[in-house]
C-alpha cells in the first residue's frame, strides 16, 4: 500500500494512518500467540519493537518468539518509517494545511448567492472589486497568477480563485449559474472575448461586463455577448476633455460617485405588482421623506426615460426607478418598490 505525493493530502494521510496500523496489529498479533501473553502486553510489545524502544520483553522469549522480532524489525520498521515520514511530510510541507484551506474556500464558494465575478485582478479588476466591496455586494475575483492579491490588506478575508476564466469549469465552479453579473478585465480584448463567449454559454442570463482596451472592439465583443463594454480610454479621454469644457458638471460628478466625500450612487429599482408605490404620485409617495432616496428619472415601457418627474407623475407596475442615494437609502426604496416594506410617510 504506497502513497503518491500526487495523492490528496487527506488520502495520502488516510493510507499512511491505516499502513501503520496494519503494521502495528500484525506485531501484536504475532506476539500474542508466540510469547502467550494479552492483548495489551502484545500490542505494547509491538510498538516497543517497532519503534526501537526496547524496554524489556514480555510473555515466552522462545526462539518462535525471536524469530519473529527479527523479521518484524525488518519488515515493520520500514514502513513504520515510511508511515512516520509521510505524516511529518504532510505536516511540515504544509499539504494538510493547504488542502483543508482550498477546501473551506470551495465551501465558502457554494454557499454565494447573487455574487459578481471579477476576472483578472490588474488595475481595472482591482478598482471593480473594491467598488463592490464598498457597496457591500458579495463577490469573487478569477486570478489566473498564483497569490497575485493574497496578501493586499483591502482584500483580506475576500474570495479569490486562482485559475483561468477564459476555461468553462473555472467558471463554474466560481458558481456563475448563481451569479448577478461577470465583469471581464483582462488584459487583452481576445481574452475578453473568449471569457465573455464561454460565460454566455455557460450562463446566458448573466449579465457581462466587459473591458474594450483598444477602440473598434466594441463589434467583437458585442459579437461574444457583452451585455455592456467599458473603453477606459475612451472615458478616460472624454472626462479630460469635460474637465476643460464643463469643469462644474464634472465636479458635481465626482461629489456623486467618490466615496470619501459622500457615499452616494445611482440605481435602477424596478416597481413589482405589489409595491405600495404602484397607483401612488409622486407627490403622495413622498419618497424623499420616506427612504431618503431621490428619483432622478422613471424608465416606462412605451415611453422611455421620463426625467425629473414631477410630483403629478404616478407610478406604475414595471416602472424602472432611476434612483440617487446612499446604499442604506436605496436598499430601502428597493425593499418598497418589491413590495417587502410599507411606505413609512405618506399614503401607504
Amino acid at each position: 500500500m504506497a502513497t503518491s505525493r500526487e495523492s490528496p493530502p487527506l488520502q495520502r494521510l488516510r493510507l499512511t494512518l491505516i499502513l501503520l496500523i496494519l503494521v502495528v496489529m500484525l506485531g501484536a498479533m504475532g506476539y500474542h500467540w508466540l510469547a502467550r501473553i494479552n492483548v495489551l502486553d502484545s500490542f505494547y510489545m509491538a510498538i516497543t519493537t517497532l519503534f526501537t524502544v526496547g524496554f524489556r520483553e514480555l510473555g515466552q522469549v522462545n526462539s518462535a518468539t525471536k524469530l519473529f522480532t527479527i523479521f518484524y524489525l525488518v519488515t515493520g520498521l520500514g514502513a513504520a518509517t515510511y508511515a512516520v515520514s509521510n505524516l511529518t511530510a504532510l505536516i511540515v510541507e504544509g499539504d494538510l494545511q493547504g488542502y483543508l484551506r482550498e477546501r473551506r474556500m470551495e465551501k465558502r464558494i457554494q454557499d454565494l448567492r447573487n455574487h459578481v465575478i471579477v476576472c483578472g485582478f490588474g488595475k481595472m479588476g482591482f478598482q471593480a472589486a473594491w467598488e463592490l466591496k464598498q457597496a457591500g455586494v458579495p463577490f469573487l475575483i478569477i486570478e489566473k497568477e498564483m497569490n497575485k492579491g493574497s496578501r493586499n490588506p483591502r482584500f483580506e478575508g475576500d474570495i479569490i480563485l486562482y485559475g483561468n476564466a477564459m476555461e468553462e469549469i473555472t467558471l463554474q465552479r466560481a458558481g456563475l449559474l448563481r451569479a448577478r453579473g461577470l465583469i471581464t478585465t483582462l488584459t487583452t480584448d481576445a481574452d475578453n472575448v473568449l471569457v465573455t463567449l464561454t460565460a454566455k454559454q455557460v450562463a446566458p442570463q448573466v449579465p457581462v461586463i466587459a473591458r474594450a482596451a483598444q477602440l473598434g472592439m466594441e463589434s467583437k465583443l458585442m459579437a461574444a455577448g457583452a451585455d455592456h463594454i467599458v473603453s477606459p480610454y475612451e472615458i478616460g479621454g472624454r472626462r479630460m476633455a469635460a474637465l476643460l469644457l464643463d469643469p462644474q458638471l464634472m465636479n458635481y460628478v465626482d461629489v456623486v460617485l467618490d466615496h470619501t466625500p459622500m457615499e452616494m450612487a445611482i440605481e435602477h429599482i424596478l416597481v413589482t405588482p405589489a409595491s405600495p408605490l404602484v397607483g401612488l404620485t409622486m407627490r403622495e409617495a413622498r419618497l424623499r421623506d420616506a427612504t431618503g432616496a431621490l428619483i432622478v428619472g422613471i424608465l416606462r415601457t412605451g415611453k422611455g426615460l421620463i426625467f425629473n418627474p414631477k410630483g403629478a407623475e404616478t407610478f406604475q407596475s414595471g416602472d424602472v426607478l432611476v434612483a440617487m442615494g446612499n446604499h442604506d437609502t436605496l436598499n430601502g426604496l428597493v425593499k418598497v418598490a418589491r413590495g417587502e416594506e410599507k411606505l413609512g410617510l405618506g399614503l401607504s
